[in-house]
């Protein structure tokens, strides 16, 4: 990987960090298994430390940009910028709005809910297919872009996940153009645009970075035809809360765990049962700064669930996440960025509210980190990204395309789509594929991973120790809705890795992401959301790009994991 020089953020770096002191004089603690923090009672800052009368105190850790840091020190930063439309008539952050909410003094148009070509442009819609009243009215939590930043001095990754339902690879041009005049504009608002931009701009790979989506159903529709404004105030939102995690980046350790989460998710499946992954993974940076050292900079939590706790919103929210980040917060401050799993067939008890299923996430990964975090020793950062060409063989999910309802680019050719494709899909060696398809049509579409540590040694080598983990994260993306047991099954073979956290709707939303073996070809080409049809198949696969895009993208993700050097011993065949 290319050396990254982090010019952005240097500005802010030299207040605390002290470029004259020299790494071995700054007398800086190893990484190791730290004591849990004790919380700071909300609306209290953490007390600074004092020098005795006796004592020199000790000086911050310096950074050089572009250096590579000491074993188990890395830079973290976070921020949040809110993705919430600005009403008409106010200004935020110099940005006029143009939203009018419907319902307050504003008639955005009969029922039906869609947005035709005479539809009010100051008007928005709910994924719920109801228009937007207002923004988290009752617990007044708000929806956000939340990012993340790590870097080990020379490397850095960057994540952000949006308070939507999903964030496309690429958009119809005709929604973010860069050019309305062009003959052929390109599209500025999908994430393969977004990361270029930012690839150019803070001199980091496009491999490392993350954009996803929460995959809330309460936030504004953004995978249909919508206001142009809207998408474009939620790029920019992307990307100025990617380059305020990194530019507020600051000396730290990275802890880990893991912790079973049961009762959050079940199975949503309706004639077939699902495969459960019920695994709660977390991954917290602690400051190195005297000031504030021990204090939590951001959390990143990954777990298998959608986060939709209620039906019908016209009121838009982030569904569980904004309790469980304000949980967090009052546990151990700093920021809270929620990384959906393997969501695809796995629901929520709406029984619980949003505040009781995102206050025990939260409580779970607290009760997790006084049991067993364990801190990484190593700072290596490693990452892959593919872009693999996809059959679209579901003539349901490419009519909603063309017909506007899902609006992701399928220009052919072009960098979001292609045309004819075959995919055969198997196990390692054996001869008999898992899946084989074809299509006329396909979907350009990212998957990748990312390897924080070391990981354990590979059967062989000298100092290997059967079920060595080593120090070791790896953090598996996939983009769309895919189902648990893709989770499960790379976490399973990935398994020279201290945790495995597997990313759904990772820089992409292709829909439901189903393996071959668990497709219900009952429910293709729109039969399964057909009535009364939806009683008797499984709807996913009407929303699903083809019969073998799950095998697919598993293979992938084992391949990527592979080549991080995770792959778990015996698992290559």
């Amino acid at each position: 990987m290319r050396r990254t020089f982090l010019s952005v953020f240097t500005g802010l770096l030299t207040g605390f960090l002290a470029l004259g002191v020299a790494w071995a004089t700054i007398g800086l603690t190893p990484a190791g298994n730290q004591p849990a923090v004790t919380a700071t009672p909300k609306g209290k800052k953490s007390p600074t430390p004092t020098a005795t009368p006796t004592q020199t105190p000790t000086p911050d850790p310096t950074y050089v940009p572009g250096e590579r840091l000491p074993e188990g020190v890395f830079l973290v930063g976070a921020q949040n910028e809110s993705i919430a439309p600005i009403p008409e008539g106010e200004t935020v952050d110099g940005v006029a709005g143009k939203w009018n909410a419907h319902g307050n003094g504003h008639d955005c148009g009969p029922i039906g809910y869609e947005y035709l070509p005479n539809a009010d442009p100051s008007c928005l819609r709910t994924f719920d297919r109801v228009w937007a009243t207002g923004v988290d009215e009752a617990s007044d939590l708000g929806i956000y872009a939340r990012a993340i930043a790590l870097s080990n001095g020379e490397d850095t990754v960057a994540f952000v996940v949006l308070d939507t339902v999903s964030w496309f690879y690429g958009y119809d041009p005709s929604i973010c153009p860069d050019d309305p005049n062009a003959a052929q504009p390109q599209d500025t608002c999908g994430t393969r645009a977004i990361t270029n931009d930012l690839s150019e701009e803070l001199d980091i790979p496009v491999e490392n970075f993350v954009i996803s989506s929460t995959h809330t159903h309460a936030s504004a529709d953004t995978t249909a035809r919508g206001p142009s404004w809207y998408y474009e105030y939620v790029r920019d939102q992307i990307k100025d809360a990617i380059r305020g995690a990194v530019a507020s980046m600051e000396p730290a350790e990275l802890q880990t765990g893991a912790i079973p989460a049961k009762a959050f998710n079940i199975d949503r499946r309706i004639v077939t049962r699902a495969v459960p992954d019920a695994e709660l993974t977390w991954l917290r940076g602690v400051s190195l700064r005297q000031a504030t050292k021990g204090k939590t900079i951001a959390t990143l939590v990954n777990f298998s669930a959608h986060p939709t706790v209620t039906a019908g919103n016209a009121d838009m929210h982030s569904g569980f996440i904004g309790h469980l980040a304000k949980r967090l917060e009052e546990l151990w401050g700093g920021s809270t960025v929620f990384m959906p799993g393997g969501l695809g067939d796995q629901t929520v008890n709406r029984g619980f509210g949003r505040d009781g299923i995102g206050n025990g996430l939260a409580n779970l990964v607290y009760e997790s980190a006084q049991q067993s975090s364990y801190t990484l020793k190593s700072n290596d950062i490693v990452s892959e990204q593919r872009i693999l060409q996809i059959p679209a063989d579901n003539a349901s999910l490419v009519a909603l395309n063309k017909a506007g309802v899902f609006m992701r680019d399928s220009t052919i050719p072009g960098p979001h789509a292609a045309g004819p494709v075959e995919s055969v899909q198997q196990k390692g060696s054996a001869r008999t594929p898992s899946c084989a398809g074809a299509s006329p049509i396909s979907v350009l579409s990212p998957v990748g991973g990312v390897r924080i540590g070391t990981p354990g040694k590979a059967q062989g080598q000298e100092g290997f120790v059967p079920g060595d983990r080593g120090d070791a994260l790896v953090m598996m993306q996939a983009p769309g809705e895919i189902f648990a047991s893709i989770s499960l099954t790379t976490k399973d073979y990935l398994s020279r890795a201290r945790n495995v956290m597997v990313f759904g709707m990772a820089n992409d939303h292709i829909g439901y992401i189903i393996p071959a073996e668990q497709y219900d070809v009952r429910g293709a080409n729109a039969v399964g959301i057909a009535q009364p049809s939806i009683e008797m198949t499984n709807y996913e696969e009407s929303l699903s790009t083809g019969r073998c895009t799950g095998d697919q993208i598993q293979n992938a993700l084992i391949e990527i994991g592979t080549n991080l050097g995770v792959l778990g011993p015996g698992e290559g065949r």
